[in-house]
């Protein structure tokens, strides 16, 4: 049995009846559907751009896996730079990592603050949980920001 299911899927599979799904694509779709505008930025990045209360811009860069399987990545970075001051920068990414879920702060090589959010997908709900991780970047970066401004120039 097992022999003939991988039988199967090989054959299928080379006349072209199994593809990967295009996640990126998938995501494309489901912006253009709902009115969203974005920024195709290459192969496997797109960029959604939202303005918020504490920050002007906070653009969302959203990365998905090169290999095609169903991992996605939504990054924020820039949102304050702690350069001489990596300590405080580090330990008011722990105060907002202490108290939002979801999305992770972390000061990069630059001193630069990232938010960070990790995602697993299927063909069925990429447009819509992509969208709403990329919201929830958007709404908890924004409502971080006055904590990361005050430890920048505390």
């Amino acid at each position: 049995m097992y022999i003939c299911i991988r039988l199967c899927l090989y054959f299928t599979s080379r006349a072209g009846g199994i593809t990967m799904a295009n996640y990126k694509k998938l995501f494309m779709n489901y912006m253009d559907m709902e009115g969203i505008k974005y920024v195709d930025r290459d192969e496997h990045v797109v960029r959604v751009t939202y303005t918020g209360d504490n920050l002007k811009t906070i653009p969302v860069y959203v990365f998905f896996d090169e290999d095609g399987d169903p991992i996605v990545q939504f990054k924020c970075w820039e949102i304050a730079n702690f350069k001489g001051k990596e300590g405080k920068g580090i330990y008011a990414c722990n105060m907002m990592n202490k108290e939002y879920r979801w999305v992770k702060f972390s000061l990069d090589d630059d001193s630069d603050i990232v938010a960070s959010i990790d995602a697993y997908v299927s063909s069925d709900n990429c447009g819509e949980v992509c969208m709403a991780l990329v919201r929830r970047v958007v709404n908890i970066t924004d409502d971080a920001y006055p904590t990361f401004a005050k430890a920048m120039w505390a």
